[in-house]
């Protein structure tokens, strides 16, 4: 208890912020008579933030585990000798951006100072922009990293520390194993010295991708309409709808603005229940083609359309394939041509691709994977995020993937065809693939993981009515898959991908069922079934 207290005040009496750094001193002294605040000091000072899939990401506040002024200046420092050692003795480039979450601009500022004053060439790009725009601006700059500060679509009171490597993809292993290494040998007092750096905007050369990426629609009044969440997504999504000379585009009003409290929503995710009611209302009202959502920093794409006389936005899995298909319509490509989708979203993409005479490749979740495959044409993951244009942006892409279904809805029109009978008639060719996504909530993390392992140690031989004909301990590396944490519970016809969180009480479980096209009632009702059975094995 007392090396508690005693690392807590040395962290306070470091903490560059006045706000954090007053705080803390409150809570320690309530904390030495307040077992609430004595929990919330144990918890603050539960160890340094670890790069995970999407970086560091947690609440703000004062300490160690939280996002703040001194976790930035740390984290910032053990990035830039990381950069430093590894720039062959050139002088490392760097690109800053940031969204309009609460410290966004406060923290990439202090990134700008950290890496200035360590040498660096640092580039900042306007405040307040979205994520894609960073990874696009890493590329095109040939910049050897770059931070964007975002907590991409997490609750109001988080913030977090993204981190691209000289590909403009997310960092996988060793490098964010080597980074963190880095971090943790920072001193208490990192001193900035004089800091100066340049200030850039590439929106005009990104907007001028897209316009290549899909140069023409032939139905300009094609009606959209559009959320960017009270995120940063709308200036770029309504200039490059200018681009396109489409002015029939209808934007949600109370959600039109970046506002860090996302006040019209209880989580500010397209695909969380609720998130899209708003849009969908007015698609509705405006008669519209189509409805598209952006999450906050607008790196994923969420899409909405008429299915049997009402609105329902598409499953990720759905919007995924038909964005494959669309793909491999398209002139010029090569049999050496990368297809690739995540391990826990549907199989159905790698098929297409094999079937196609392209490559199809599985990855572990998390875009950063599909951002290092050469010769990627698409990649996707179920959680709503594309990659549609990997020779620009090597990341999710909320912006190029928008564009690229406003251009497959343009020719269904033309076709009167919709979004959801194209997908009938893809699951006609190549076999009825649905695919559903269950979480289960549980009391503690510890719990999670256990039962994950209980599944692998003592397997059921049915769930439901499927057999289960083979279980994959994800620990062991499975083809050009690494090891990761979960396991796979293979029957005929179905799968169960099963993952405990690493942070979090749950459990995610991840549904495949396939069958004829022609059964499609009989094998949704198997994949309901498959539901039920995995919440009662779980619960």
């Amino acid at each position: 208890m007392t090396d508690l207290f005693e690392r807590a005040q040395r962290w306070a009496e470091n903490d560059p912020d006045e706000k954090t750094k007053a705080e803390l001193i409150s809570l320690l002294a309530q904390a030495k008579s307040d077992q609430r605040a004595l929990k919330d000091l144990e918890s603050r000072f539960s160890g340094f933030l670890e790069f995970g899939t999407a970086g560091l990401r947690a609440e703000i506040g004062a300490g160690e585990s939280r996002m703040n002024l001194a976790v930035i200046r740390r984290a910032t420092a053990g990035l830039c000798e990381y950069l430093l050692k590894h720039s062959n003795n050139q002088t490392p480039l760097l690109i800053v951006g940031n969204d309009a979450r609460r410290m966004s601009a406060e923290f990439a500022t202090e990134v700008c100072r950290v890496a200035s004053s360590f040498g660096l060439r640092v580039k900042q790009l306007p405040s307040q922009v979205p994520t894609p725009l960073v990874a696009y601006s890493v590329k095109k700059l040939k910049a050897d990293c770059g931070v964007m500060i975002t907590a991409s679509h997490n609750p109001p009171k988080d913030n977090g520390y993204k981190v691209y490597d000289h590909f403009g993809a997310g960092i996988i292993p060793p490098v964010d194993e080597l980074i963190s290494t880095y971090i943790s040998q920072q001193n208490e007092v990192i001193k900035i010295d004089s800091a100066t750096w340049e200030q850039i905007d590439t929106r005009p050369q990104y907007l001028a991708r897209l316009k290549e990426l899909v140069s023409n629609i032939e139905h300009r009044d094609l009606r959209i309409a559009y959320t960017p969440l009270h995120g940063v997504g709308l200036d770029l999504f309504m200039q490059s709808m200018q681009n396109l000379q489409m002015s029939q585009v209808f934007v949600v009003s109370e959600q039109a603005q970046p506002d860090p409290t996302f006040k019209t929503v209880s989580f500010p995710n397209p695909e969380e229940p609720g998130a899209t009611d708003l849009l969908l209302a007015l698609a509705s009202k405006v008669k519209a083609d189509l409805a598209i959502a952006h999450d906050p920093d607008a790196d994923r794409c969420a899409v909405g359309a008429v299915y049997e006389n009402s609105w329902r936005m598409l499953k990720g899995d759905e919007l995924g394939i038909l964005l494959a298909w669309w793909l491999m319509q398209k002139p010029n490509l090569k049999p050496t041509d990368v297809f690739s989708a995540s391990l826990v979203s549907s199989s159905l993409v790698v098929k297409m691709a094999k079937a196609n005479g392209f490559l199809g490749e599985t990855t572990l979740p998390g875009m950063k994977w599909a951002g290092h495959i050469k010769d990627l044409v698409f990649g996707y993951e179920e959680a709503i995020g594309y990659l549609v244009d990997p020779k620009a942006v090597s990341d999710k892409d909320g912006f190029s993937t928008a564009v690229l279904v406003i251009e497959l809805m343009d020719w269904a029109k033309g076709e009167n065809k919709s979004l959801f009978s194209i997908l009938d008639e893809i699951y006609q060719q190549y076999g009825l693939h649905l695919t559903e996504q269950i979480s289960v909530r549980l009391p503690n993390v510890t719990l999670a993981k256990e039962k994950s392992q209980n599944l692998i140690l003592n397997p059921p031989k049915y769930i439901g009515t499927e057999m289960v004909e083979a279980v994959i301990d994800m620990r062991n590396p499975q083809g050009n898959l690494p090891a990761s944490t979960g396991v796979i519970l293979q029957m005929a016809n179905a799968r169960v991908i099963i993952r405990p969180s690493g942070t979090e009480p749950k459990i995610k479980c991840y549904l495949e069922v396939i069958g004829e096209f022609k059964d499609k009632s009989q094998v949704s009702g198997r994949l309901a079934n498959l539901a039920l059975a995995m919440e009662s094995i779980l619960n």
